[in-house]
């Protein structure tokens, strides 16, 4: 029975125990790198949907670039969520507006206050 060993992802950084045929099955396959399951199948993956035919080393760049523009927040999140809240208030600001829809006034317990004493709920009355 073969040795168990730990090796880690040279994608993502996962690491698994795996036997050392194994190990050495998958980096004959990825020019000596050691990739996981999941990345050889986003490899995979971006072999199958490329337009024109790829190397495996081409898929394995595209895949760690992807890996690198999704893994991390963006630099400005703070502004990008700023940008994105202005963008929806203004598209708001310019959509048509319905003709007779508006926002009534809601009628709570209190609707008016006249000097002093509130008018829609008499004294001792509950809601």
């Amino acid at each position: 029975m073969a040795s168990i060993e730990t090796v880690k992802c040279y994608c993502c950084g996962l690491t698994e125990e795996c036997t050392r045929p194994y190990i050495d099955r998958v980096r004959e396959c990825y020019h000596g790198r050691w990739i996981c399951g999941l990345c050889v199948e986003a490899v995979k993956d971006e072999t199958v949907k490329s337009q024109r035919d790829i190397s495996t080393d081409e898929a394995l760049k595209r895949h760690m670039n992807f890996r690198a523009l999704t893994s991390s927040p963006p630099e400005k999140s703070d502004i990008d969520l700023i940008l994105a809240v202005k963008h929806l208030f203004f598209r708001g600001l310019d959509s048509p507006r319905k003709e007779g829809l508006s926002f009534g006034r809601s009628r709570g317990c209190f609707s008016s206050t006249v000097n002093g004493t509130t008018q829609g709920v008499k004294e001792g009355e509950t809601s």
